[in-house]
């Protein structure tokens, strides 16, 4: 028989291969939307550094950390999309253990095993394991941060081992808070919660307030005039959030569904309240990531009230580990078995049940590109327009050229009627959402005779023949 080790082991592999492998199946379901597109173009590796910082500020809302990032995976494997969307996924991977190691680090119980499998099995991460966009990435050094100051409010031994892990969790912090500005509210959680300490329990803060000074002098050095240009905003793309907010706070989203999302949010309320003493009043490291957990709402919502709004859930992906590390730990609280087993149970089964839905009934959300040269691939048509503000055009049209399909046909892009001959055969390609959804907008001076259409998911395109008669 094996040993309680090794049977704990082996469940550890069978969950983990399960996390890799729910990451990897779908990974190129769909093809790129707007914002991959935009990463994509930044990250070229064929352009220097300084131009792909000046892409960055030139079209991004988000820092260059993931970008560059990206750009050196692209020059050592291939600038292809969908080998982009590898770097996020090796990220998403490597958050799992992480994790796992963060909810040890709060109680060594077997509450690790339950965190292990809420983010192996945790749909939104998993999405986000497969886009080429910077949020898994921040939720990957996010928890590093935490690992490293819950490390550091612990550590006892000697000065050297006690400089090095300070000089960690400062670079850690550096890059974390350059990944994304609401990371920013990490930060202001470590504050409070450090003040919390040194109130209640006379903590030395000396070296937290060091560090705390190098990484804002660091932090702004390299994040100036990024901090300056998105703080200018007067309006944003977003809206404040309404009434409906309040009672969901993006479970829906984070957990796949309306009914999941109730169920995660229920259990972490109830869990709370059943042990509000000791978060409050015993364990310091509930505390912080309870303090995250209200930091992480609180803080945008009220920028948005005082200035703009700027809260969205993917913003705060962050927030995912608190909710994971409460509901997991707080469960093994419990001293009643059979309320421990009830409450694992109705996290469990729901979400293998809505990961089997998720997955089997997966429905495409972003302009279907490959389908669409999939079905043109026959016609011997090599010219393609697409439709747009020039600004944003040259983002959909780097994504095309770059598509296997479209380098193997070797299709070209036309930007001029005079560059094609009398009846000529163009396919004309709308993405839906950058011409506010009308591809009627076509500046060929009514030269353009329609043959036949083709009709995607936020995608539209037309067959024209060019006539100059």
């Amino acid at each position: 028989m094996l040993s309680e080790k090794k049977r704990l082991y082996s469940v550890v592999l069978l969950v983990l291969i399960c996390g890799i492998f729910l990451r990897f199946i779908q990974i190129n379901f769909e093809s790129y939307w707007l914002d991959e597109m935009v990463s994509f173009w930044i990250a070229d590796p064929k352009i220097s550094f300084e131009q792909t910082i000046i892409r960055n500020s030139y079209i991004s809302q988000s820092p260059p950390l993931f970008d560059l990032i990206l750009k050196y995976f692209f020059l050592i494997f291939n600038y292809d999309p969908y080998i982009g969307r590898y770097l996020n996924f090796i990220f998403g991977i490597i958050s799992i253990p992480l994790l796992t190691i963060l909810s040890l680090n709060i109680k060594k119980n077997y509450s690790f095993l339950l965190t292990l499998f809420l983010v192996c099995t945790n749909i939104y991460l998993i999405k986000y394991s497969q886009e080429t966009r910077p949020y898994i990435l921040i939720f990957l050094l996010s928890i590093l941060n935490i690992i490293i100051y819950f490390k550091l409010n612990d550590f006892t031994g000697d000065h050297t081992k006690k400089s090095l892990l300070t000089f960690s969790f400062i670079i850690i912090s550096i890059f974390n808070y350059s990944a994304h500005p609401f990371t920013l509210i990490i930060l202001y959680s470590q504050i409070f919660h450090s003040l919390y300490l040194k109130i209640v329990y006379g903590k030395n803060l000396k070296l937290f307030l060091l560090s705390l000074f190098v990484i804002i002098i660091f932090y702004l050095s390299i994040n100036y005039n990024y901090l300056l240009e998105q703080l200018s905003y007067k309006e944003y793309f977003l809206e404040q959030e309404n009434w409906k907010f309040y009672y969901n706070y993006y479970f829906s989203r984070f957990f796949g569904s309306k009914i999941m999302g109730l169920i995660y949010l229920i259990t972490l309320i109830f869990l709370i309240y059943k042990f509000k003493k000791k978060i409050f009043l015993h364990d310091q490291k509930y505390l912080f990531l309870f303090i995250l957990l209200i930091f992480s709402y609180i803080i945008p919502l009220f920028y948005g009230f005082v200035k703009t709004p700027v809260l969205t859930d993917r913003y705060i992906i962050f927030v995912l580990i608190p909710i994971f590390l409460l509901i997991s730990n707080l469960i093994f609280e419990i001293k009643d078995k059979k309320l421990k087993i009830i409450l694992i149970s109705f996290l469990l089964i729901p979400t293998i049940i809505n990961n089997y839905i998720e997955i089997k009934h997966r429905k495409i959300a972003k302009p279907e590109f490959d389908l669409f040269f999939e079905e043109i691939r026959d016609k011997n048509v090599k010219n393609f327009k697409v439709l747009g503000n020039n600004k944003i055009v040259i983002l959909v049209e780097n994504y095309m050229e770059n598509l296997s399909n479209f380098k193997k046909n070797e299709y070209q892009f036309i930007y001029k009627k005079d560059e094609l001959t009398n009846n000529s055969l163009v396919w004309v390609v709308c993405y839906e959402p950058i011409n506010d959804f009308n591809c009627n907008n076509i500046d060929f001076d009514n030269k353009l005779n329609m043959l036949s259409e083709k009709k995607y998911f936020l995608l539209s395109s037309r067959l024209y023949k060019f006539e100059t008669k």
